[in-house]
């Protein structure tokens, strides 16, 4: 592994762990076991540095998701994979929050730079999702891409908290009652 590659690992380790202001560029100089003189050489600031920690996070991200939901034709069934891969990641032993939730409440306006790759992030999943009840054919897609994304962001709140408190099962019945209340409501209509 390069020496940047390694600063970027440790320091989204560490932000993942800990919190991104309480993580400063001597620890991850330290951690990363580079000079400091190779971390400016890589970065210019902490900003930059948290801002490629954000791109790698979502290219992660969009790399696990697709593979996941991909091959799969059903869009009920892709969205549910959607909903489980977040709940599947919940409940890795490592998670400790959204690193793009993270730094929208923690550092967003201390370095503003950062927002352009949390909205990378928020409208590629946006798309994802939107794209799915697309295929549903649902007429309120904006909607109900909302909600489901404001149903996943309380899930990973929760997980953030408490684990254990998360009833994925439950919470799945209740977005499946609004997708088909939605589709009868759509019919009823016509």
């Amino acid at each position: 592994m390069s020496k940047r590659e390694t600063i970027i690992t440790t320091a989204t380790t560490l932000f993942n762990q800990k919190s991104y202001t309480s993580i400063g560029v001597d620890r991850i100089i330290a951690e990363a076991n580079v000079a400091k003189m190779t971390f400016y050489k890589y970065f210019s600031s902490k900003e930059a540095l948290i801002e490629e920690c954000l791109h790698r996070r979502n290219l992660e991200v969009q790399t696990s998701l697709f593979d996941k939901v991909n091959d799969i034709d059903d869009p009920l069934i892709k969205l549910k994979s959607i909903f489980n891969w977040y709940v599947d990641w919940i409940n890795t032993d490592d998670f400790n929050g959204c690193l793009f939730k993270k730094a929208t409440i923690e550092v967003m306006q201390l370095y503003p730079s950062i927002k352009y790759q949390i909205n990378k992030y928020r409208d590629w999943i946006y798309k994802l999702v939107f794209s799915t009840f697309s295929e549903l054919e649902v007429e309120n897609k904006q909607i109900l891409t909302g909600l489901f994304l404001n149903i996943v962001d309380g899930i990973i709140i929760d997980g953030t908290i408490n684990k254990s408190k998360i009833n994925s099962e439950k919470t799945w019945s209740y977005i499946n009652k609004i997708i088909n209340f939605e589709k009868v409501r759509e019919y009823a209509t016509i």
